[in-house]
């Protein structure tokens, strides 16, 4: 049986031992500006600059100390997630989903670090994978969309149903969900299929993997599912990696009031009345206010509850359900607010905007498809009413776990459930 990892939580910010996140992504900008080209057209990030982002830290946010990652304060990491997404949006996106967690102990990791880096990439949110207990593992076949950032990984994931060896689906205990497995496997064991084309976030190399009966071994499955945790200290308490959603999204608005402010402040083209007027009608100015206001206090609410919920997982595991859903609640609303920050500056910057290559054009690109995402889409909000209208009734709250959007479990209906047996080998 994997046994936890108990040693203590580094939470120094900005120390020698756990470097500032926000200045070593600020440091990237030249870099990530001269790759623009290289992440439009190849529609993925130049393996080098990948490799670079690794070695200085930031795709090792999320790895556990003991294996050479930074086990960083989750407050800092979203600074340095919107910082990367102001300049970029396609980095900012591979900078929250390569952070380097892992759920596998460190007796399987260090052989697999002590190798190469661990550049991690696949789908969690579509259980497109069949998985079949063996002796010593799991046979696994499955196709997953979606997977940013595949092909610069070299160890690859999706979530998969278990079956026993008679093909009956297992169903858990702790939520009513089928049993969900997630396993990693080589990139030598991966088909990666070239279906990635977006509206937006093109540098994302969001391709389809797909493997055939690959056998995985167990020190590399989570079969316990996303409500047991390896190393149970305060960073993997809660999904804090998640709340990148909103940090990447109000990164992108920020940069597109930057541009703004920029088009306001360069000479108008000669005869050009609108763009002399630029920054001048009433209207340009209130949506600019009012951008920059929304903006703001979405961050400030995802970034306070991120911070409460990070200071309630020093003190107890799982973190408090109330704090779970708020965490959902400022992670869906700044995302989607941004995306109406966006829509405003969009709206008011006029022809210099809707030219492929022109820096707003992207941004409003990128924010299009990052409001897409199942976890933080609109329609999610509704478990923020279920839980609110349900608090307090007897029973205690009755949210949704099926479908679209998501809050951390083990939920209070299933109060009385058990994490589940390890299957039987």
């Amino acid at each position: 049986m994997t046994m936890t990892t108990t040693a203590p939580a580094p939470d120094s910010r900005g120390s020698e031992d756990n470097p500032n996140l926000y200045e070593i992504a600020r440091s990237f900008e030249a870099r990530i500006l001269a790759a623009e080209d290289y992440l439009e057209t190849e529609r993925r990030i130049p393996q080098q600059l990948a490799e670079e982002l690794y070695d200085a830290g930031v795709f090792r946010a999320f790895l556990p100390r003991e294996l050479g990652g930074l086990e960083c304060n989750p407050v800092d990491w979203l600074d340095a997630i919107e910082e990367l997404s102001r300049i970029n949006g396609s980095v900012g996106w591979l900078g929250m989903l390569h952070a380097g967690g892992t759920f596998a102990s460190p007796e399987a990791m260090l052989p697999i670090l002590a190798k190469d880096r661990w550049i991690t990439a696949g789908n969690l949110g579509r259980a497109a994978g069949k998985a079949v207990r063996v002796p010593g593992g799991y046979r696994v076949s499955g196709k997953w969309p979606f997977c940013s950032g595949s092909p610069e990984a070299n160890w690859l994931y999706g979530r998969s149903i278990l079956y026993t060896e008679d093909g009956e689906q297992v169903t858990s205990p702790v939520d009513g969900n089928p049993w969900y497995i997630t396993g990693y496997f080589p990139r030598s064991a991966v088909t990666l299929h070239d279906t990635w084309d977006g509206l937006g976030l093109r540098g994302t190399g969001s391709g389809h993997i797909e493997i055939k009966d690959v056998f995985i071994p167990r020190e590399l499955v989570n079969e316990r599912g996303v409500h047991f945790r390896v190393y149970d200290r305060p960073l993997y308490r809660a999904m804090f990696n998640v709340m990148a959603h909103g940090a990447h999204a109000l990164g992108l608005a920020k940069a597109a009031m930057e541009e703004f402010t920029k088009l306001v402040h360069t000479a108008a083209g000669h005869g050009s009345l609108r763009q002399a007027r630029l920054g001048n009608e009433q209207v340009h100015q209130l949506a600019l206010g009012e951008a920059d206001a929304m903006v703001r206090a979405a961050r400030l609410f995802a970034w306070t509850a991120t911070a409460e919920a990070y200071e309630n997982a020093h003190h107890q595991s799982p973190v408090d359900y109330q704090l779970r859903v708020r965490l959902h609640q400022a992670n869906t609303y700044a995302v989607q607010t941004a995306k109406k920050a966006i829509d405003l500056i969009f709206a008011q910057a006029g022809s210099p905007a809707v030219f492929r290559g022109s820096r707003l054009e992207r941004i409003y690109r990128d924010i299009s498809v990052a409001a897409q995402h199942t976890l933080v889409s609109n329609a999610s909000l509704d478990r923020i009413g279920q839980y609110l209208l349900s608090k307090d009734l007897p029973g205690g709250p009755q949210v949704d776990t099926t479908g679209t959007g998501y809050i951390q479990g083990p939920h209070p209906q299933f109060a009385a459930a058990k994490l589940p047996k390890l299957p039987e080998h």
